[in-house]
Order: C-alpha cells, then sequence, then structure tokens
C-alpha cells in the first residue's frame, strides 16, 4: 500500500527536470493585473494586423495638408487666427477651429517623425478605435468569431470613411468610446468622469462632439420611452435611476464642452456648418446612394440589422431605434455621417447576432471569466513589438527611439497619387506672381509644401470661401459662362490642375496663345500667362 501511494511522488521526481522553468511557479511571481487571457490576447493581434491594414493607406492629398498649415501657424503665432488665414478671398471670414488641438497635435508629430508621425496618429486612432467597438462586443457577446467579424464589418463600412487622414479620425475613436460606454452591460461609476473629460477634448479636437451629445440624448429619450411603456406613468420615468442617470450624464457633456477657447460660438459654428450652401458641391457633403462603394457597404448593414433584429430575442431598446433612425436619416442626406452610423449598427449587429445565433443553434451565454496567465501578456508584447516593427512609422519611431538613421524607412512612406508633389516643388523654385488658381483638392497641399507667399484661390475648407467666390471657381472649373474672363478678373497668372479630373480644360490651355506650359507630370500640370497680368 505504501509503495503504491509512493508511486506517484516517484515517477513525478523522475520526470522533473531543473533546467525547465515551472509555469506555474512563475505564474504565482507575477501580480494579477499582470496576466492576461487567451482572448484579450487575439484582440492584441487582431487590432494589430488593423493597425498594419491602416498603415498601408497612403497620406491623403486633400485636408490633411489644410490642417498641417493650420497647426503650424498657430505653432509659430501662439495664438488661434480669428479669421481664415490661408485664403487671401476669404480675408475677413470669421474663423472658428474647432480642430485647433488636433492640428496642433499633428504638427508636433510632423516636426518629431516627418510623414512617420502622422500615419502613426492616425493609424493608432483608427486601430484603437475599431479594438474599443470589438472589446465591448466581445464582452456582451463572449464570441472571438462575433468580435472578429464585427472587426472586419466596421473596416468594410468606414474604408472610404478612413481614407482621408483629418481631425474626423480623433472624433471617430471619441465616438467609439461613447458607443463602448453606452452599450456596457453595467453601468460603471468612471462614467462620471470619464465621458465629461473626453467630451472636454473632444470639443477642441473636432466638431463632431455634436454627434456624440445627440447620441446620448437619444440613450436618455429612449430609456424614457421604454419606461413609460412599461409603466404608463411620467412619475415612473422620473424615478427611473437609469433614466436620471443619462439625462445627468448628457448635462454633464454639454457642459464640458464649453471648456475650449470659443465658448457658445463654437456650438452655433458647428451647427450651422451644415447649412453652408458651399457644401453641396462636394461629393463627400452630397447624399448617400447605392452607386456609392460606401452607400453598398451601408445597404449589406442596414440588411443585416434587420435580419437580427428579426430572429434576435434581445428586445431592440428604443435607445437603439432613436439612434439608428436618427444617423441613418442624417447619413442619407450627407454620405459623411456613415462614419457615425457605422460604428453603432455594426456593434448592434454584432450583440444581437450573437443572440440569434445562439438561439438557433439552441446554446446559453457562458459568462465564466476567462483563465488569465501571464504567458498571454507576454505574448501579446511580443506582438506588439513585431507589429510595430512591421509597419514603417513604428519602425520608424523605434530607429529614432534607438538613436538609428530613419530617413530611409521613413522615405518608404506613401503619398496619394493625386498630391500635387512636384508641381509645388516647382512653384517653390519658380514663385508665381498674383493669384493662382487651383483644383480645390490641390489647394491644401500647396498652400502646405509651396512658397509661403503664393496665393491660392481655393482649399478644400469650402464652407470659409465666401459664396461669391465659390460659384466663380465652379463656373471656371466647369468652363461655364465667361469663364476665362473670370480669371483675368481675379488676376490669376498661374493655373494648377490635376490631369485625371481636368482633362478638357488642360487640353485647352495647352492649345491657347495666352498659356504655356511650364511643369507637367504624371498627376499635375502648372499653367502660367504668357503675359502676366
Amino acid at each position: 500500500m505504501a509503495t503504491v501511494l509512493n508511486e506517484p511522488d516517484t515517477l513525478r521526481d523522475a520526470d522533473y527536470d531543473p533546467s525547465e522553468p515551472d509555469v506555474a511557479l512563475l505564474e504565482d511571481k507575477f501580480p494579477e493585473w499582470f496576466r492576461m487571457s487567451a482572448a484579450g490576447a487575439g484582440w492584441v493581434f487582431l487590432i494589430g494586423v488593423t493597425f498594419i491594414v491602416l498603415n498601408l493607406r497612403p497620406l491623403w492629398h486633400t485636408d490633411l495638408w489644410g490642417h498641417l498649415a493650420y497647426g503650424r501657424l498657430i505653432w509659430q503665432s501662439g495664438a488661434l487666427p480669428a479669421t481664415e488665414p490661408l485664403m487671401p478671398l476669404s480675408e475677413g471670414v470669421g474663423f472658428v477651429d474647432s480642430a485647433w488641438l488636433t492640428q496642433l497635435l499633428a504638427y508636433s508629430a510632423y516636426q518629431f517623425a516627418g510623414k512617420a508621425g502622422i500615419v502613426f496618429l492616425y493609424a493608432f486612432a483608427g486601430a484603437a478605435a475599431i479594438g474599443i467597438l470589438t472589446a465591448r462586443v466581445y464582452d456582451r457577446t463572449r464570441s472571438g468569431l462575433i468580435a472578429t467579424l464585427v472587426c472586419g464589418m466596421t473596416l468594410f463600412v468606414e474604408w472610404q470613411q478612413l481614407m482621408i487622414v483629418r481631425p474626423q479620425c480623433a472624433g471617430f475613436l471619441f465616438f467609439a468610446v461613447l458607443v463602448s460606454v453606452l452599450l456596457r452591460r453595467e453601468w460603471a461609476r468612471s462614467n462620471w468622469w470619464l465621458v465629461p473629460a473626453m467630451f472636454a477634448l473632444w470639443a477642441n479636437m473636432h466638431g463632431s462632439f455634436a454627434i456624440g451629445l445627440a447620441l446620448l440624448a437619444c440613450f436618455a429619450v429612449g430609456r424614457a420611452c421604454d419606461v413609460l411603456f412599461r409603466t404608463r406613468s411620467l412619475r415612473g420615468v422620473f424615478r427611473d435611476r437609469k433614466f436620471r442617470r443619462f439625462v445627468l450624464l448628457t448635462e454633464l457633456a454639454a457642459v464640458a464642452t464649453l471648456l475650449n477657447p470659443y465658448g457658445l460660438r463654437l456650438w452655433s459654428e458647428v451647427i450651422a456648418i451644415g447649412s453652408n450652401p458651399n457644401l453641396p458641391s462636394l461629393i463627400e457633403w452630397q447624399s448617400l446612394h447605392i452607386r456609392l462603394v460606401q452607400g453598398q457597404a451601408a445597404f449589406v448593414l442596414a440588411l443585416l440589422l434587420f435580419v437580427v433584429y428579426r430572429f434576435s430575442r434581445r428586445r431592440m431598446a428604443a435607445a437603439e431605434f432613436l439612434a439608428l433612425a436618427g444617423l441613418g436619416a442624417g447619413m442619407l442626406w450627407t454620405s459623411r455621417l456613415l462614419m457615425w452610423w457605422g460604428p453603432l449598427a455594426v456593434c448592434l449587429v454584432g450583440i444581437h447576432g450573437a443572440d440569434a445565433w445562439r438561439r438557433v443553434r439552441g446554446v446559453h451565454l457562458n459568462l465564466e471569466p476567462p483563465t488569465r496567465a501571464s504567458m498571454w501578456t507576454i505574448v501579446s508584447a511580443f506582438l506588439c513589438i513585431i507589429f510595430l516593427q512591421v509597419s514603417n512609422p513604428g519602425a520608424v519611431l523605434l530607429k529614432m527611439a534607438l538613436g538609428q538613421d530613419a530617413q530611409a524607412r521613413a522615405e518608404k512612406i506613401p503619398v496619394s497619387h493625386e498630391t500635387p508633389v512636384g508641381a509645388a516643388q516647382y512653384l517653390v523654385e519658380n514663385p508665381p506672381q498674383g493669384l493662382v488658381f487651383n483644383a480645390f483638392e490641390l489647394g491644401d497641399y500647396l498652400i502646405w509644401a509651396g512658397p509661403p507667399e503664393m496665393q491660392v484661390m481655393v482649399d478644400s475648407h469650402a464652407h470659409l470661401i465666401p459664396r461669391e467666390v465659390w460659384d466663380d471657381y465652379l463656373s471656371i472649373i466647369e468652363m461655364q459662362g465667361a469663364w476665362l474672363s473670370l480669371l483675368e478678373r481675379y488676376g490669376v497668372n498661374t493655373v494648377v490642375l490635376d490631369t485625371p479630373r481636368h482633362a478638357v480644360m488642360i487640353d485647352y490651355l495647352r492649345e491657347s496663345t495666352e498659356w504655356e506650359r511650364v511643369f507637367e507630370d504624371d498627376r499635375t500640370v502648372v499653367f502660367k500667362r504668357r503675359k502676366p497680368i
């Protein structure tokens, strides 16, 4: 009997190798906060892949460079401009810069690491936003497959919106945090300081904070509708703790947005921008329709919403309906609101879709906490290092941190094909006289990289251009009416056009005896008047 009892110890002692680490012993040496689950490591891998995918996008040729120019101006002057400072024809137009903090942050990143700094901020904001949404869906569904699908669907729906690097990316990150807070299973005490602090920052980084306030209001009104439907009593609504929490949180968030350099004026400017008469001329401000790629993505997502709500056992909360309907209607009016409808819709597809799938399969949600181990934390740390090294911006920043030359790696960071790099360099070497007429898509980069004294007619910030000037610009670029006379009236001696979009005008000026082609590459053409005005 004694031999039998001692046999396991004998076998264990015989198999023991002192050179191999005891995993259980190692685990005891690490604190609980250091340990991660296998799902957490999978989440790190998923977000790392998203980070790499976003790093592959070239720096777009429109808004980004104009915002960098604003950041440079604020940095150099140490003050926010009271009127539009970059376009001479907009002189005196009041300027409320709702993205001043993002512009300063982006310019600081550019000073520190060049294009690598900008791409890193962009990819980090996008990957963090998608990661936050994915983590919330996993918390609600405990399904790695559903969380992975949510990550893919978010990229699918928002791909066109995330194409352009602009302060809107910061708003996208804040909006993802807000959606995550509102869809949390239980109310957290941290909401009382996290949400107001976030809105205070959001109001200084992008005007989309108004969308966040509207979403909070939808959840407050939606909760009131749910309670009223259940109790048939207004008194019951005001006694409901969750309703009071949503109302108070909305009020705190609204007050927090007033912590900006403009106060209430910021609110009026953000609300008024949607009614600016210049914006309907821009594709991104036009209504969403099925012929657009992003319209097709939104249609697929809306169809999935219908299916999962049909088969899910979860009741559709009034807040969900109000938010989806309100943002959806706005999205149909202007396609830019897809940026805000998409994250909420994708999360609800994941949450209700998981319930519908379990209903079909006849299984129940497992809320048991996953096993946590230090090994998964170490794996996640190695994954982060690998993803940083693989990405161009991450590699540049790591080389800079190690004191190594990162110039060769930094040059690999691409800009979009339409960026007028060559034209800007030519104008630096040959400064133009008088006003430069340019396609509005090129104006931002010309302001950023062209000679400091150059005066462009328009850039992509169309809402800051006087209506008469914008109408004249459209007449010239579309070659309508007395467009040649308008060029003379504005004293235009230089014309910069991009070859893919304005081939007809380029051909006309090329054959004209009044204009001379002085620069051309595969992106842009520069014409100068033979006899300057």
